[in-house]
């Protein structure tokens, strides 16, 4: 699975811009102590905040194609992320 697709029904938007989700996440300060991404959709944001190490970083996500998008490109936080 190479992308997903948005899905109106969901009331999806996907970040697509590198350079914001990399802002985003380094605007998280070392003090913030648990980060919950709610919809990361095929991990744009995600995979910067990774990039940081937080122990208490988690996601949620709805759509059973973004999950599983989420599984294959980034195997290393399949426990942090909850498919509700």
């Amino acid at each position: 699975m190479d992308s997903v697709k948005a899905k109106k029904y969901l009331g999806q938007h996907f970040l697509k811009d590198e350079s914001i989700a990399r802002r985003i996440a380094e605007s998280l300060s070392e003090s913030v102590g648990n980060v919950l991404e709610i919809g990361p959709g095929m991990g744009v944001l995600t995979k910067y905040v990774l990039e940081q190490n937080r122990p208490n970083f988690w996601v949620i996500e709805i759509d059973s194609e973004s999950v599983e998008y989420l599984h294959a490109h980034y195997p290393e936080f399949a426990p942090r992320l909850t498919e509700g």
